[in-house]
């Protein structure tokens, strides 16, 4: 017997999807912006399908929307969760949108995330057919384990798998160790440079 919530049909609507989304995205950015001048949906709405059309008909920007699409949603029920906690705790609304309009962490920290997610989409797709581009000759096989000692000594990172080298890159213990000492240099010079008010 076949599952209740079969999701089979909707592989063949799965370049129908990113491009319905491309379309929504630029015709509100289009209205919000009023780029094309005040007054002109019809202009933005043909604007908004020819860019979708141009979306629909390459399988390259189709895999990155399909691969971008969900971070940004969970990224988005992890903040909407965090408005609900601040509202539960007495925040107002209009406290939370002063906040994220004029502290300018908050906004670099979500223009990061942003962009994180961006460039991991485009790597998602490119980084394994740019690899021999990048490599040359001096590629091995894939090694069994991402590190294969706890000093992070004989790691190597010219595999033939894109996304080992990137694990092996970014799990070497030298690595996260620099990206903590970053994130304490971050953090103690935002506060001792904070005014006494805030």
């Amino acid at each position: 017997m076949p599952p209740v919530l079969e999701t089979g049909l909707l592989n063949y609507f799965s370049s129908v999807f990113p491009a319905l989304l491309v379309f929504v995205l630029v015709f509100a950015i289009l209205e919000k912006t009023k780029f094309l001048g005040q007054e002109n949906k019809s202009i933005n709405a043909l604007v908004a399908i020819f860019l979708a059309f141009i979306a629909m008909m390459s399988q390259d920007i189709i895999t990155i929307i399909n691969f971008i699409a969900p971070w940004f949603v969970l990224v988005f029920i992890f903040a909407l969760l965090l408005v609900f906690i601040y509202r539960f705790m007495g925040a107002s609304e209009g406290d939370l949108t002063d906040f994220i309009k004029t502290d300018k962490p908050v906004q670099w920290f979500i223009f990061a995330i942003g962009m994180i997610i961006v460039i991991a989409g485009i790597s998602h797709v490119y980084g394994q057919r740019l690899l021999p581009v990048t490599t040359g000759d001096d590629v091995t096989e894939e090694t069994p384990s991402v590190i294969t000692s706890a000093e992070g000594e004989n790691v190597t990172t010219s595999t033939t798998s894109y996304s080992r080298n990137v694990a092996s890159v970014f799990f070497h213990p030298k690595v996260i160790g620099l990206i903590f000492v970053f994130l304490v240099a971050v953090f103690a010079i935002s506060l001792l440079t904070a005014s006494p008010g805030n």
